[in-house]
This record gives structure tokens, C-alpha cells and sequence, in this order.
């Protein structure tokens, strides 16, 4: 058995190759930028290779709510020679300007214009302190290519606006203190613009439109009563994202997406009336290959009601919907409602259902009975009545199977329910 002394020797011998040494500087400045810029600035003091290697990262990130915001900025990006280009750069302001009275508006705006002269591509922003004084200078960064301000609360835009390489936007508008035209205009400015990743406090009666836009992500923020509408007029868009959490019911979309492929969409706190608004925009987005719907009914509603379609309606054709995937809870009306929509998709080949029960604290509550909201979804290989995962439906004969199965579940339900 080895002396366990000898291999303590062995491992601290000094003629041991010193690999970090070996590595060449570019791969350091490439490990470097994987660390928060603070904690790689303190790697300045491990050696004179070390002292200045940390400057060149290509992305950066700066606090204000750090005691060396000052230096670390002069060090990383004011100091920065025009050879060292900036790829990314992450600003945090804070949320209290008091607390940084010290620091002038004219120091962050100079960091930016700084950031631009070195082909700064990626920009993100959090915080409200001293964000008006830099929002014109924002706007003529023409070198970005993504721009993420989520979690400001924009009141206005610059008149001018120069973002004509701008590919991705995140970005947070309250349309009812402001025109909502305005987001409309800067979205008009972006030429290039490709993915839109947008907050919006609702306005009634807008219409967000996009020439450009291809990749949509929309949350719809609404905390007022009363029915509301927008309208979504986007000729490019082949992918949406759309969540809706309106307390007080769902919002009325009225969708022109001609090039829409893939949508995903999210409705919370539906009630019986919200029936026509959801069935309204599930015909504007018939002819997506690829539909995912997440819906939940409100907690206040005491019994099981269909929230997909209408009743004693038609149900819309969905000619190219290859790929299903819907959770919802699958009582016994809104699993008449899937079986009436398989029957509109002839092209289906994938089918995922998951069953998810509203909250189980609410029946007490609500004198919810709970048989009325359990799965009537039919049980999988495993006994599961609630998930349901089906491929290869594009082959006649399963197909055929499948809705035949399904149909007669359905119907011996309803001459159950029609004895009774």
C-alpha cells in the first residue's frame, strides 16, 4: 500500500506544470466574463498576468447598490481601449435615487455612450433610479441587437429613436396613464425588430402592430373591472406567447396573424361570460400546426361550465394543428369540447391532455361539488385517468380508434346523464 505522506509530496511537489499559467489570455478574458465583474476585478490581485485581464471581458455588469460602482465602472468600461469591444452589458440603477445623490446623471449617460463606442450588442436595465435622464440615450444605441428593460414601467419614449439593428425587445408599458399610439410608433422605428418580449397594461380598444415582428411574448396586465378589448395585428408573427391574468376576467383579443404557426396560451380566472371571448380567439388562431392552452376557471365559480366553445355553436376547423397540448381541468363539459376539436383536426399528430383540478380549497368554500370536477379524461396504460399522451394520430387507422373510443365515452355519458 502507497505511504499516503509520499503522495501528499508528490501532489505538492513545485515541479508540478502550472496549467492555469499555460492557458492563453484570450480563454482567461473568456473565463473571466462567465463570473459577476465584481468578483472577477478581485482576480486583478492574484498575479501581474492577472491585473488588467479582467477588463477585457466582453460582458460586464454594474450595481449601483455596490460601495465600488465608481471604480469598478472606470476600471471595466471608461478605462476600456477601443480594442477590447463590449458584447454585453447589465445595469443595475436601484430603485432610490437618494441614495446615490453623489453620483450625477451625466457619469451613467457617459457609461452608455462609453458602452455604444464599443459596439455595445446586449443591454439589460433593472431599476428606476435616474432612468428618465438615461432613456434618450438608450434609444441611440444603434449598435444593440437586444434590448431588456422589463421591470421599468415606461411613461414615454425619446422622439428620436435610432434601434434600426434592434432584433430582441423586452420592455414594459403602462398604456392606460399614456397614449398607447406611442409603443406603436417605437415599434414602427425598429426595423430589424424580430422578437418582442412585452408587459402591457391594457388600454381599451388598442391594437399593438408590428410589421416585423415574427416572435411574439405578451403578457396582458389588468387590474381595473370591466370588460376590456385589444386588438393584435401582426402580418409577420409565426410564434405567440399570450398570458392573460386579468382578476376580474379574461381580456377580448381580436387576433390578425395570417403567418401564425405556433401559439401558447395562458388564461387565468374564467368565468361562464368569458365563454365567448375564449372561443372568439381560439377561431383566430385555427390555423396554427402547433397549440398549447393552459386554462384555469375561476375560483369563484361554483359549478362545471364548457369554457372552450360555445354551446350550440360551430366548432372552427383547424386544417394545420399537428401538435395538441392542453391543461385544463377536464370535466365532463370541456372533454366534449377536446372531442369536438379532434373532430376539426385532420392533420393531428400529437395529442397531450393534462387534467389539473381547480383548487381543492375552494370546494368548501364554494359548495363545490367535487365529482363534478374531477377527470372524465379515459384511463391511460399506467391508470391514470389524468393525463392522457397520444402519438401517431396522423396514421388513419389509430386515428380512426382513438376519436371512435373517445365519441362513445363521450356519448354514454351524455345517455347516462339523459336517463337519470
Amino acid at each position: 500500500m502507497a505511504n499516503p505522506s509520499k503522495k501528499r509530496r508528490r501532489h505538492t511537489d513545485g515541479n508540478e506544470p502550472d496549467h492555469l499559467s499555460a492557458l492563453p489570455d484570450a480563454l482567461l478574458v473568456t473565463i473571466l466574463s462567465l463570473l459577476p465583474t465584481h468578483d472577477a476585478a478581485r482576480t486583478s490581485v492574484l498575479c501581474r498576468r492577472f491585473r488588467d485581464l479582467w477588463m477585457a471581458s466582453p460582458s460586464i455588469d454594474l450595481s449601483l447598490e455596490t460601495p465600488t460602482f465608481e471604480a469598478t465602472a472606470n476600471g471595466a468600461l471608461l478605462s476600456r481601449p477601443l480594442s477590447n469591444p463590449l458584447h454585453s452589458l447589465w445595469l443595475n440603477l436601484g430603485c432610490d435615487k437618494s441614495d446615490h445623490l453623489h453620483l450625477p446623471d451625466s457619469f451613467l449617460s457617459s457609461l452608455l455612450l462609453k458602452a455604444h463606442s464599443l459596439g455595445l450588442r446586449h443591454l439589460t436595465v433593472r431599476g428606476i433610479a435616474h432612468v428618465n435622464s438615461i432613456f434618450p440615450t438608450i434609444f441611440s444605441i444603434d449598435s444593440l441587437h437586444s434590448l431588456d428593460i422589463v421591470l421599468i414601467t415606461l411613461k414615454a419614449f425619446p422622439s428620436l429613436v435610432t434601434l434600426t439593428r434592434l432584433k430582441t425587445l423586452s420592455i414594459t408599458f403602462d398604456s392606460d396613464d399614456n397614449d398607447p399610439a406611442q409603443l406603436n410608433r417605437l415599434l414602427s422605428h425598429l426595423s430589424s425588430l424580430q422578437h418582442l418580449l412585452l408587459f402591457l397594461y391594457v388600454k381599451d380598444g388598442f391594437t399593438l402592430s408590428s410589421q416585423t415582428v415574427q416572435n411574439l411574448e405578451l403578457y396582458l396586465i389588468d387590474n381595473l373591472p370591466g370588460d376590456k378589448s385589444m386588438g393584435l395585428s401582426m402580418p409577420s408573427l409565426e410564434m405567440l406567447k399570450l398570458d392573460n391574468r386579468n382578476p376580474y376576467g379574461v381580456l377580448g383579443i381580436h387576433v390578425d396573424v395570417p403567418s401564425l404557426k405556433k401559439a401558447a396560451i395562458n388564461l387565468c380566472n374564467l368565468c361562464k361570460p368569458d365563454v365567448t371571448v375564449v372561443a372568439h380567439l381560439l377561431n383566430c388562431v385555427s390555423n396554427v400546426e402547433d397549440l398549447s392552452l393552459h386554462i384555469e376557471e375561476s375560483l369563484e365559480e361554483k359549478s362545471s361550465f364548457p369554457i372552450l366553445f360555445e354551446p350550440d355553436k360551430d366548432v372552427p376547423d383547424f386544417p394545420n394543428l399537428k401538435h395538441l397540448n392542453v391543461n385544463m381541468c377536464f370535466h365532463e363539459h370541456n372533454f366534449q369540447s377536446i372531442v369536438a376539436l379532434l373532430h376539426h383536426s385532420p392533420a393531428l399528430e400529437l395529442l397531450k391532455l393534462v387534467h389539473e383540478v381547480p383548487s381543492a380549497k375552494t370546494f368548501g368554500r364554494n359548495h363545490r361539488k367535487r365529482k363534478d370536477w374531477r377527470s372524465k379524461l379515459p384511463r391511460n396504460a399506467a391508470g391514470n385517468h389524468n393525463y392522457t399522451h397520444i402519438t401517431n394520430l396522423h396514421l388513419g387507422q389509430k386515428r380512426e380508434e382513438f376519436i371512435k373510443f373517445i365519441s362513445n365515452r363521450c356519448t354514454c355519458k351524455l345517455m347516462i346523464k339523459a336517463h337519470s
